[in-house]
């Protein structure tokens, strides 16, 4: 094979791979959604389309493994199938071939597939035997239930015949099947790819610092990214004609606290990763050796969504991440950031301004020369701000770090020596002086941060019908079960109509958590909410509501009933635009090439345009400049005032908001966990693929063992899928159950929809005399199913690569990259619980449009949105695989933090 992957390849590789293993998984888990695993084709064909065949050789290792550790073996099967069909279809795209190439591909592969299956089958004869059996019985179950209720017996004994006679004869009737299958799964495999990749085309397979990375080819040469002098710089993005930066001439010096800033489009974020490695598209950067990007003793860099950079799948694992960990003091660290006892805390649980705090933890760890630091402060609120700012201040007097921090707060320039701000028109021009470098400024007065005043009590607002009632709401995740976790504490207020309403409080204390309830998008724990009109909501992540292509085709989907018509979608577009202070010009843009303010008010446009009553905004002046943030305050205010416009801002910075939100509510931060002596044995509990709370003698075995066992369990149900094998395992099951200490509370309860699909397919198998053959294969589906949640509940996640590693040794000695193989497995891992919220958040946002389909194209508008949920679930998935890239660039992994 050639070369190893580069980290957007890996990335990629990982992130479709974690979407495919989870719609697999799903299907497999819940018999009315089988279908559903079809879906997961599409992720192949995308890592295809977009990289090398070694990529989808990756993903489609790392699925098989995960979706074994899942959903058992049938899943594994489903993912190798769905690897080859989608990766295949990729790769004929990614190569510009058409049809014809396709077919001919499809005609050679589908003899090996179809050898493949039965030789399977065969071997696992007694599973298929049993099998086979049910599916007998149950067919003719529901035959003689037929005849009871009426049909005719000679057309419904027909159908009995038929099945008996197509699995006696099943080696032809599976080379039948996939002989037109695999032809006709590739053909519409690649449509769906291609309507997939169209909307990816943003998606860059080259990431400009890893290019910075990759030219450092003098490994000799020591770290020494200051004093960088910049040369008249410029630098334009391909297929543009307009320079971000245009004659920058910029030196940094070693120590010094630099601030840059400017309004959004002004080359902020650019000349960041040209400092960072990145080169111009002309002019010269001089440094005194290399950059060390990610290095210790060279450079890191912040971004503004510290969530992007979450590598490890606890605060511990996360900051150590490249490193030696007997290198790294971690619980200095987080007490120098203010994550004091979180070193063992899932990255998951962490709130947005928590993850900027890790995230600065793990630069500091690096002891870097040079820190730039890309609006990281822009999701905290003003204390957490301050306390930021002032560590990247001492960070100058005590290490000697050079810090250029990227901000649109002037107010934060109080920290710094130098301050630069950027221009569109121009180059740059030095604002502040040079200024004490060992002076910590004093933290702003509390009356600077505006006049808005508390609500004397929470459930008092001025007069008027309240729209909203909030009643004693709590919300916990995961309740009932040893995973609870208090997400929002116990709060009551009212909202009356034309009221605007400014939601604070500090990271972690519910503000998103109840913006979700107020929409009717997560249910309270306890509580209730009463609207007299439906809420709509911006998400914290505005980009995750944009589901249409372009700018004018979403809008007209969130309005919904309230578009107009097609003759006048034009003139209703640019009104929308105007509102929130677009140009009408934008309307045929693509989604994905606006900036994050202009996909913020892109948002913000589509959902006025519903006409809605309500309407709560989560962190709208996040990544907004002054003047797109004052616009936006301006706007918010005459909607308000003029149109009688209901607003609750869920926000941490309340600058400007004192005409918009006259009116505050604190939150407080919830309790701590629950307590396992509180968890309710008897209430409905969901089914959570984590690791249990504390320690067990199961946790302490090793994971490969684990695996191991699984898998040796796992083929002797298949090859004697008898009661006695069934006594067995389920013997080594209940012993494993007590040795992993499991909780009642653990035990999920089944849904309603799972207990009918058994209940009704188990009445027929009874009614067909084959009970037996029934209930032995629901025990042993049962099994599976136990020794999996085992694996799962007493395996961190972390220790998966290792034990990969360690059950693939053997391959390396004969050339297979499974360090590789390992990388990619620990990012897909550790990437879950983040893109299993944007998932989530990408589903609700498709809730909120629930006047989008029109009466008379139900069928149609069903089937064009269910495309286009699956085109925009994957440019999701994209953003996420750049994003991952990038965070592997920024801090390189090595062998040992893929291992540990």
């Amino acid at each position: 094979m050639s070369r190893s992957l580069r980290p957007v390849e890996t990335a990629t590789a990982a992130i479709f791979t974690a979407l495919a293993v989870v719609v697999v998984s799903i299907g497999a888990l819940l018999p009315h959604l089988g279908l559903l695993e079809l879906v997961a084709v599409v992720p192949f064909g995308v890592v295809g389309a977009q990289h090398r065949f070694r990529a989808v050789v990756a993903a489609a290792v790392v699925g098989a493994f995960l979706a074994f550790v899942v959903a058992g073996g049938t899943a594994t099967l489903v993912i190798v199938g769905c690897a080859v069909l989608g990766g295949t279809c990729g790769a004929v795209r990614r190569r510009g071939r058409g049809l014809p190439t396709m077919a001919a591909i499809s005609i050679a592969l589908a003899p090996a597939v179809a050898g493949l299956a039965i030789g399977v089958l065969s071997f696992f004869s007694a599973a298929r035997t049993l099998f086979f059996t049910s599916v007998l019985t149950t067919v003719r179950g529901l035959v003689r239930a037929a005849e009871a209720i009426g049909f005719p017996a000679s057309d419904v004994r027909w159908i009995d015949t038929q099945v008996a006679t197509a699995l006696r004869a099943w080696p032809q009737v599976v080379v039948i099947v996939v002989l037109v299958g695999v032809p006709l799964g590739m053909l519409a495999t690649g449509s769906v790819v291609a309507a997939v990749t169209n909307r990816l085309r943003w998606m860059s397979t080259d990431d400009a610092l890893d290019r910075g990375v990759q030219s450092e080819s003098d490994l000799a040469t020591p770290f020494a990214p200051v004093p960088v002098e910049l040369c008249d710089v410029r630098f334009r993005h391909s297929g543009s004609s307009r320079a971000v930066l245009n004659g920058l001439h910029l030196r940094v010096e070693p120590g010094e606290l630099l601030m840059i800033v400017g309004k959004n489009g002004t080359g902020k974020s650019t000349l960041a990763a040209i400092l960072a490695g990145s080169q111009p598209s002309t002019g010269t950067v001089r440094r005194a050796g290399r950059v060390g990007l990610g290095r210790t003793g060279g450079t890191v860099l912040l971004p503004q969504r510290a969530e992007t950079t979450v590598l490890g799948s606890s605060v511990r694992e996360d900051v150590v991440w490249g490193l030696d960990p007997a290198d790294v003091d971690v619980p200095g660290l987080l007490s120098q950031v203010g994550l004091t006892g979180l070193a063992d805390a899932p990255t998951d649980t962490l709130s947005g301004g928590q993850l900027q705090r890790l995230a600065l933890a793990t630069a500091i760890a690096r002891r870097p020369a040079l820190l730039i630091s890309d609006e990281s402060t822009a999701m905290l609120d003003r204390d957490g701000r301050q306390e930021m700012l002032a560590v990247l201040h001492s960070l100058t007097s005590a290490f000697g770090t050079t810090v250029v921090h990227i901000t649109h707060d002037l107010d934060e320039t109080v920290f710094a020596h130098r301050v630069v701000r950027l221009h569109a028109e121009r180059a740059h021009d030095v604002v502040g002086p040079k200024r004490h470098a060992h002076a910590v400024p004093a933290r702003a007065p509390r009356e600077a941060i505006g006049a808005i005043p508390s609500a004397a009590s929470r459930n008092q607002a001025p007069g008027g019908q309240p729209v909203l009632r909030v009643q004693d709401v709590a919300v916990s995740y995961a309740r009932h079960t040893p995973w609870e976790t208090p997400a929002l504490a116990p709060v009551t207020f009212d909202v009356n109509q034309g009221e605007g309403v400014a939601i604070t409080g500090p990271n972690g204390s519910g503000k998103s958590t109840l913006a979700w309830v107020l929409a009717g998008l997560t249910k309270p724990t306890s509580g209730n909410v009463d609207a007299v009109a439906p809420v709509v909501v911006s998400f914290q992540h505005a980009r995750l509501q944009l589901q249409r292509p372009t700018v004018q085709e979403d809008i007209i989907a969130a309005a919904g009933a309230s578009a107009p018509r097609e003759d006048c979608v034009d003139a209703f577009v640019a009104a929308a635009l105007r509102r929130v202070g677009l140009p009408e010009t934008l309307a045929p843009s693509s989604v994905e090439a606006l900036s994050g303010g202009q996909a913020r008010r892109v948002v913000i446009a589509g959902l006025l345009a519903s006409t809605p009553r309500v309407l709560v905004l989560d962190e709208p002046f996040a990544g907004l400049d002054t003047e797109a943030r004052v616009t936006l305050a301006e706007v918010l205010t005459t909607l308000r005032k003029r149109d009688g416009l209901t607003l609750v801002v869920i926000t941490h910075d309340l600058e400007g908001l004192v005409d918009a939100c006259p009116r505050r509510i604190d939150l407080e931060r919830p309790e701590s966990p629950v307590r396992p002596d509180r968890i309710t044995p008897r209430a409905r509990r969901p089914l959570v693929f984590q690791p249990l709370p504390g320690a067990s003698p199961l946790q302490r075995v090793p994971a490969a063992l684990k695996l191991t066992a699984l898998v040796l369990l796992t083929v002797l149900s298949l090859l004697l899928a008898n009661w006695t094998t069934a006594i067995v395992v389920g013997t080594i099951v209940a012993a494993a159950a007590v040795a992993a200490r499991i909780p009642a509370g653990a035990i999920p309860t089944p849904s309603w929809s799972v207990i009918s699909v058994i209940g009704v397919t188990g009445g027929f198998a009874v009614i067909g005399g084959g009970f037996a053959q029934f209930s032995l294969s629901v025990v042993l589906a049962g099994l599976f199913l136990a020794l999996t949640l085992l694996v799962v509940w007493t395996t961190p996640a972390e220790r998966l690569p290792r034990a990969f590693r360690q059950l693939c040794a053997p391959l390396r000695l004969v050339g297979f990259p499974v360090d590789e193989w390992s990388l990619t497995l620990a990012l897909a891992v550790r990437s879950l619980p983040a893109f299993r919220q944007e998932v989530r958040t990408l589903v609700a946002a498709r809730r909120l449009r629930r006047s989008e389909l029109r009466l008379g194209l139900r069928l149609v508008g069903r089937l064009a949105r269910a495309v286009d949920l699956v085109v925009a679930l994957h440019a999701v998935a994209a953003r996420r695989a750049v994003d991952l890239g990038r965070a592997l660039t920024l801090r390189p992994p090595t062998a040992d933090a893929v291992a540990k």
